[in-house]
């Protein structure tokens, strides 16, 4: 004896146009499928599964993005990490070049280091603190200009 199915089937009046009907039953022919109810079952089936995704795309929008979030915070933090590395190396270097001037070429040069320094700090975090597509060419290429009154360009 077989396994009747626990949930009782029930009775759906369908009405198709006879090209329908044709093409449900020459892919009944050409598939799986055993009869045309099984194969409208199947598709019914489909479709439902089909909308309920739809209607459950914000919560798996959601769940996507917070699994991306997490993958995102270990790189943002090892980026963190590597710019305030260069952050140090950086003024590092910028403190031996200033000893390097000021045993080498003297006081006088190492005075207008520090007054280059002080302008380049002075610059960058104006830049720093703005919005980057407010910045135009000409105050880009001001900002590169650092060292300008120095070099007497």
């Amino acid at each position: 004896m077989s396994k009747k199915v626990s949930s009782k089937n029930e009775m759906f009046l369908l009405r198709l146009s006879k090209e329908q009907k044709e093409k449900i039953f020459n892919i009944v022919e050409k598939s799986s499928y055993n009869s045309a109810s099984e194969l409208i079952r199947a598709g019914i089936e489909k479709e439902i599964n089909l909308q309920m995704y739809k209607d459950n795309m914000d919560v798996i929008i959601k769940e996507l993005s917070k699994l991306i979030d997490v993958k995102l915070d270990n790189f943002i933090k090892s980026e963190r990490k590597l710019i305030a590395n260069n952050v140090r190396v950086n003024a590092l270097n910028t403190y031996i070049m200033g000893e390097v001037i000021k045993r080498l070429m003297g006081d006088e040069l190492y005075q207008e280091f520090l007054k280059i320094i002080e302008s380049g700090r002075v610059k960058a975090n104006y830049f720093v603190s703005r919005n980057a597509e407010d910045i135009s060419k000409e105050e880009l290429l001001e900002f590169y200009g650092i060292g300008k009154v120095y070099r007497n360009e």
